[in-house]
This record gives C-alpha cells, sequence and structure tokens, in this order.
C-alpha cells in the first residue's frame, strides 16, 4: 500500500509539474473556466487499518460512514485548490495472524500476564471517530481532450490534519465482564490522496465518485500497540455533489495571453531543465564528499570513545580487585515464591562489602528449577531478581552499580529443585 501511496503522489505531482508544458491551445487545458469558485457536500462509507482492520481474511467486517464539505478554486480546466472538512467512523478487527493478549495498560504480550487483566485480541474490537481538514490539488487528465465539457477524471494529492478518538470493546480475559475503554484522543498529519470520476450536468452542478487514501503519522489511530502491521491507514469512498460559481471576467483576456506565454514557458522550461540538471550533479557531487567526510569524523569519534570506555572499565576491573577476590553469596528461594527470608542476611553482608569497596560493580543472575512452564518460570524469575535487586538498594547500594541483570529461566542442569531457584551475586569483573 505504501508504494501504491507513493506512486500517486508522484504521478499528481509529475503531472502538477508538466501540464504546461504538455498543453496544447486546441485542447482548452488550460483556457479559464467560466465559474472558477466551487463548494460542495459529499459523503459515503470509509475502512481503516492499524494493528487492527476493517478488512480481513473474510472480507469486509464493517461498513464505515463518512462525509463532509468542502470549497475551492478552478485556475483553469486542467487545475483546482481544494480545502475540505470530513467526519468518518468504522469498526476494527483483529486480523487472524495477529493471537496477542493486550493489557489494560495497552501493553501486548504474547499470552496472559498473571496477575492482570486485559482482552485477547480475537475477544477485541476498536470503534474510532475521526475529524480532517484537508487541503488538495485536483488535476483533470481529460481536461486535454478536446471539447470534453462533462466528464473528468481527477488526481489529488492532499494533505490533512486528522483528530482521531477510539474505543475498546470487549470481554476482559481476567475478570469476564464486558467494558469499553475510550483511548485519548490523537493527531495526526495525513499524506495520500483521491482519484475521482465526475459527470457535470450543465456549467454549474457536477457529481463525481470518488475514493481516497491517507497515510496517519504518529501513533497507530486504534491505539493497539504495533507488532506485526506497520500500517496506519484510512480508506474513504463515496459521492460528491459540487455546485460551481462565479464568473471569470478575465477569460477572454487570458486567452488572448495564452499563446505568447506557452512559447515563453516552453523556452524557459528547457534553459531550467538544463541549470536543474547542472545543479543536481553539483549537489550530488557536494552531497558524496560531505557525507564520505562526516562518516570519517563519525567513525574516528567512536573509536576513541570506544577505547576510553574500554580503558575506564579495564580500570575498574583492576580497582575492584585489589580489594576483594572473594565470591558472593548465592541467594535462594522456596518453591514457586520470590520472598527472601533468612536469605537478607546474605544480602546484608553484600551490601556491606559494596559500602567497604566502592569501585566494585555487580551483576545478577537468576535461574528456575527444571519444573513447570518455561513462561511462567521466566515470569518468576523476574519477580526474584527485582526483589534482591530492590532488596540491595535498600539496605543503600547504587542502583547504578548494580550493571548486569539477566533472567536465565529454567536450570536443567541441577539434580534438585531447591539448586535451582537461585539469584547468583558476582562482581563485575574484566
Amino acid at each position: 500500500m505504501a508504494k501504491q501511496l507513493k506512486a500517486l503522489l508522484s504521478l499528481a505531482l509529475f503531472a502538477a509539474m508538466t501540464a504546461p508544458l504538455q498543453a496544447e491551445e486546441k485542447t482548452g487545458a488550460m483556457a479559464p473556466v467560466e465559474n472558477p469558485g466551487y463548494i460542495g457536500i459529499g459523503g459515503g462509507t470509509s475502512f481503516g487499518q492499524g494493528t487492527f482492520c476493517s478488512i480481513t481474511e473474510n472480507g469486509v467486517r464493517s461498513w464505515g460512514l463518512q462525509g463532509g464539505i468542502f470549497g475551492g478554486y478552478k485556475f483553469n480546466r486542467l487545475a483546482s485548490l481544494e480545502l475540505g472538512f470530513q467526519y468518518g467512523q468504522q469498526s476494527q478487527y483483529n486480523l487472524q495472524c495477529c493471537p496477542y493478549w493486550l493489557s489494560t495498560t495497552g501493553e501486548w504480550r504474547a499470552t496472559q500476564v498473571i496477575d492482570q487483566d486485559g482482552w485477547y485480541y480475537d475477544d477485541l474490537q476498536t470503534f474510532s471517530r475521526w475529524f480532517k481538514l484537508a487541503l488538495q490539488a485536483n488535476f483533470d487528465l481529460l481536461s486535454f481532450i478536446p471539447d470534453n465539457r462533462h466528464w473528468s477524471l481527477d488526481v489529488s494529492p492532499q494533505i490533512s490534519v486528522l483528530n482521531t478518538q477510539t474505543t475498546w470493546k470487549g470481554n476482559l480475559s481476567y475478570t469476564g465482564v464486558y467494558t469499553e475503554s475510550v483511548r485519548p484522543a490523537n493527531w495526526h498529519l495525513g499524506l495520500g490522496g483521491q482519484v475521482a470520476v465526475a459527470c457535470a450536468f450543465n456549467e454549474n452542478w457536477k457529481l463525481a465518485l470518488y475514493g481516497g487514501v491517507t497515510a496517519l503519522t504518529g501513533k497507530r489511530f486504534d491505539c493497539i500497540p504495533t507488532k506485526a502491521h506497520k500500517t496506519n491507514l484510512i480508506w474513504d469512498a463515496g459521492l460528491k455533489l459540487t455546485i460551481s460559481f462565479g464568473g471569470n471576467k478575465k477569460k477572454k483576456q487570458a486567452e488572448a495571453e495564452m499563446a505568447a506565454a506557452q512559447e515563453a514557458a516552453r523556452l524557459a522550461a528547457e534553459r531550467e531543465a538544463q541549470e536543474r540538471e547542472q545543479a543536481r550533479l553539483a549537489a550530488e557531487k557536494a552531497a558524496k564528499e560531505k557525507a564520505e567526510r562526516e562518516a570519517a569524523e563519525l567513525a574516528a569519534k567512536e573509536k576513541a570513545e570506544r577505547e576510553a570506555a574500554e580503558e575506564a572499565a579495564r580500570l575498574a576491573a583492576e580497582e575492584a580487585a585489589k580489594y576483594y577476590h572473594g565470591t558472593f553469596p548465592t541467594v535462594y528461594f522456596g518453591d514457586s515464591s520470590y520472598k527472601l527470608g533468612p536469605e537478607t542476611e546474605k544480602l546484608k553482608e553484600v551490601a556491606r562489602i559494596m559500602a567497604e569497596y566502592p569501585n566494585t560493580t555487580l551483576s545478577l543472575d537468576g535461574f528456575a528449577s527444571p519444573y513447570g512452564t518455561p513462561s511462567y518460570n521466566q515470569i518468576l524469575t523476574d519477580k526474584r531478581l527485582k526483589k534482591v535487586k530492590d532488596y540491595l538498594v535498600e539496605l543503600g547500594v547504587e542502583e547504578s552499580r548494580i550493571v548486569n541483570v539477566t533472567n536465565h529461566g529454567m536450570d536443567r542442569t541441577v539434580k534438585k529443585s531447591r539448586d535451582g531457584r537461585r539469584v547468583e551475586i558476582a562482581p563485575i569483573e574484566k
């Protein structure tokens, strides 16, 4: 979708830049229109995809609604500029490739977290509302056809500002009750475009069938944490009814000036193209030289910083080795427990040594018994490591001196379950 959006914008910009050169007098593409101003209303359906999507593998699960007003000015038959305001809403559902769990705090997990509440993605749907203020340029590709006054095919690159708000709806996986959680409103910059086919009944009234897409910056508008899907898009489609007004009094004068302006523009464009090519080549050469120079400077700086850090670590390790060469105690825990109990005496001894040798730093390595599920033991080991670290900090050991905390999970090498439920404490050595 991102590649398609880029292709659409590139086509529209190319048309905008080359149309004045390509338009010949016989097509009338650059001729002023009779009624340059216009206003209108539009509406239809909308879809969206952030982490969740309105359109899934099983087709469209929910038809959204959108509508709005717009107004603009037609510079000629080819180009016009338009400002519009839209409101839309739609529901999104989990894609089948994302069997995750979402906590009430907004964090995703592969499985449910112990003692926390949340939703499984399959049991959750989102309902989003959005408001969009958009500025777009319209280029009628059929304006080059001679004597065509009824049909138009507009390609319209668009930039917009959107405000979105989403409500989560679903059954909580822990308590099992139904809940709705309104997420905060978010602001986005939108980039996209529209394609519209229209039929003009007369000089004033026109009906168009359109479809468009907007890529949003910032957070996913459905407020679901990003995992497998990086998209943040809103599609809209529907009908637009337009009424034109404001007759162009300078139409005849503009038509008389057009022939001379076209030839002058052609010659000027050729000169400008040559100058642009020369400027581009010079800019590329300068940018390449600058990039190479900056890369060399950055590499030298990183090398110096790395060598300084290694030397500081070596000196710190040597200083610590002068004062302490013993082995720190190992803290053991009860079955399925992360309480310290009598093991606190060992930690008090560690704190005493750390106070005596201020240049010493610590590492904590947590292990679990070889029984139970790996995911449960990972969670339990995290709690044990946190318990040891927090108690050392409470005893006066600076948290910055506990430089390495590692969760090794289940230790299948031990013969006794008690020997596996442990946190090993050791000084950092070079």
